[in-house]
């Protein structure tokens, strides 16, 4: 009964989650993606000011990644930690054009959800459990953009998929005890890396941290 109940939830969770798919070729004829030239402070999410230091290095991927947010729910004697991922990666559009594939990879365990199982859903709308493919090629892609930065022709992917923590308890008020454990913790982080697959090999990665902020 109780893996009846958390598939529901997890059905619900997801279905609430709109995905587009993946734009693998943002600079290579794909249609309804932005264009523009950027002189000044960027309106998309999570990015700063477009300065010299917006723009990635040849060959590297840029992380634009703002705190993260993991909202935490308890139902019978599961608790849930809902996670939506959402991270931004700036790419040199040539760079992005020359690449067999982009690469991103989750870090958790500086954080609490590392303690934690986790389920997932996959590009082709099936649940993975432990899992998530590193290939942006087989991921869905909330959307992209191209800009124009100091004369660069940058390519921005916007990544944002949720993903649902959780662990059964032996009794509710164990799991409320875990819960409010969890909302305790000011200092988890989770590590992110990216890079690029191109010409044969992989380039170096681009590595980041993340604050997780966790909501009752």
């Amino acid at each position: 009964m109780k893996k009846y109940i958390t598939y529901i939830f997890l059905i619900t969770v997801f279905a609430s989650c709109k995905k587009t798919d993946i734009v693998p070729e943002v600079a290579k004829g794909a249609t309804s993606i932005n264009t523009g030239t950027n002189t000044g402070s960027d309106s998309g999410t999570n990015t700063g000011s477009n300065t010299d230091a917006s723009v990635p290095a040849a060959g590297a991927v840029k992380l634009d990644i703002a705190d993260q947010i993991v909202n935490t729910k308890v139902t019978d004697d599961i608790l849930y930690l809902n996670y939506t991922e959402t991270v931004n990666l700036v790419l040199n559009s040539d760079d992005y054009q020359k690449s067999s594939a982009v690469h991103f990879k989750e870090d958790f365990s500086k954080s609490g959800l590392a303690n934690f199982n986790f389920t997932t859903i996959n590009k082709d709308n099936q649940v993975a459990t432990n899992y998530l493919d590193d290939n942006l090629n087989n991921v869905a892609i909330k959307s992209a953009s191209t800009s124009t930065v100091n004369g660069k022709k940058l390519t921005k992917l916007v990544l944002e998929r949720v993903i649902v923590f959780s662990k059964a308890y032996k009794q509710h008020d164990l799991a409320i005890e875990a819960q409010n454990d969890i909302l305790k913790q000011a200092t988890d982080v989770i590590g992110f890396s990216s890079y690029y697959y191109m010409n044969g090999k992989n380039t170096d990665a681009t590595s980041t941290t993340a604050k997780v902020v966790y909501n009752k």
